[in-house]
């Protein structure tokens, strides 16, 4: 089992790497580290909660870097061929932005690249 975990905590490690270089502002608001309680590295727990809070900023201004800088990350990361990663974009972060309440999803929709818009409105099937 130690391989898979080794896995599990590189993918971990690379996607909040990346989202905390191209969101600087979101490393500055998370706590990392032993005594977090992301120090799981659970990945889908910590992209769920960075889309619940995206979802609030959508709302809020969806003009401010914040918002612009995190569809920079999603579609980024969104590009890849792994599977794994291409899942945790799909449930991890779209999922949550679909469902979030206030969220225009049209709006959503057209900031995601082309590749990811057809993931974002399959949501429609078992959220209506």
């Amino acid at each position: 089992m130690k391989p898979l975990e080794e896995i599990d905590i590189f993918i971990f490690d690379t996607l909040t790497g990346i989202l905390f270089d191209k969101v600087s502002e979101y490393k500055e608001m998370v706590e990392m580290g032993e005594d977090s309680r992301f120090s799981d590295r659970l990945t889908y727990s910590f992209m769920n909660e960075f889309a619940v809070y995206l979802g609030g900023q959508i709302i809020a201004d969806r003009t401010s870097s914040f918002v612009e800088s995190s569809f920079d990350y999603i579609n980024y990361i969104g590009q890849s061929h792994n599977c794994e990663i291409i899942n945790i974009v799909h449930v991890g972060i779209l999922e949550i932005l679909y469902t979030e309440e206030g969220v225009d999803r049209e709006w959503v929709k057209m900031n995601l690249s082309e590749k990811l818009q057809p993931y974002f409105e399959a949501w429609s099937k078992y959220y209506r």
